[in-house]
């Protein structure tokens, strides 16, 4: 009896311990495994209001969507007024597109050193004062005081296509066109107007007469004795930065 006793015991005692393992296995199966909390969502950037195209860094440069029929024009920026000057021939006073009879090689500036003039008083000066055969330069540009402001007068010696008496050197005479600007600038800079002239000339010039710019000179550059002409606030490297070659 104790016998059996310790029998039903020992298997008692084992289907138990087999019972109590199944469970313990089955919990741990059943339970969800923890996960960690959802992280954000990486932003997505907003849409480009245009076509995307890639600069030559690698880098994206959204383009403006096209306007709609109806629509307002859009805002424009204010366009230089030198740069419009490339793309138009200046407002000339007389013959400006003469048929070329010689090589012109040079561009040279000068100032007249006074506060007003045009191409008659110069003219007249020359012919008096200096004995010449009139007025030395194939170009005058006025400043608005006895010509209107940025007029572009054509001289004789460009119309017939002589020698100028503008540089004091004979090469220079013969090949140099001479642009006089109206003022005196020692003592102040050429007017706007007189600037955007001066850009469309030059280019002008330089197209139908294959000047390089490396050969538009001032005035003291090529005279033989000393000269501040065309006067130290003439602004030649702004000039020479708003040509079209």
């Amino acid at each position: 009896m104790n016998t059996l006793t310790s029998s039903a015991r020992s298997a008692i005692l084992g289907l138990a311990l087999c019972l109590s393992l199944m469970l313990l296995c089955g919990c741990a199966s059943a339970r969800k495994p923890q996960s960690s909390p959802p992280s954000a969502e990486p932003a997505v950037p907003p849409e480009p209001a245009g076509p995307v195209v890639l600069t030559p860094t690698g880098l994206p440069l959204s383009l403006p969507a096209p306007a709609l029929p109806g629509a307002p024009p859009a805002v424009r920026l204010a366009t230089d007024p030198l740069r419009r000057a490339v793309s138009q021939p200046p407002r000339a006073e007389g013959k400006l597109a003469v048929p070329l009879r010689r090589r012109w090689q040079y561009i040279v500036i000068h100032h007249s050193g006074t506060a007003e003039g045009s191409e008659a008083t110069i003219d007249r000066y020359h012919r008096e004062h200096n004995r010449w055969r009139g007025i030395g330069y194939d170009f005058v540009i006025c400043n608005g005081r006895g010509g209107a402001d940025g007029l572009v007068q054509v001289t004789f010696r460009w119309e017939r296509q002589m020698d100028g008496a503008h540089a004091g050197s004979q090469e220079h005479n013969k090949h140099g066109i001479g642009i006089c600007l109206v003022g005196d600038f020692d003592a102040a800079q050429p007017t706007p107007k007189q600037m955007e002239a001066l850009v469309g000339l030059i280019n002008y010039l330089q197209n139908r007469c294959q000047i390089p710019t490396s050969s538009i000179l001032l005035h003291h550059h090529v005279r033989a004795g000393p000269t501040r002409c065309p006067g130290s606030h003439f602004p030649f490297y702004e000039l020479l930065s708003m040509l079209d070659h």
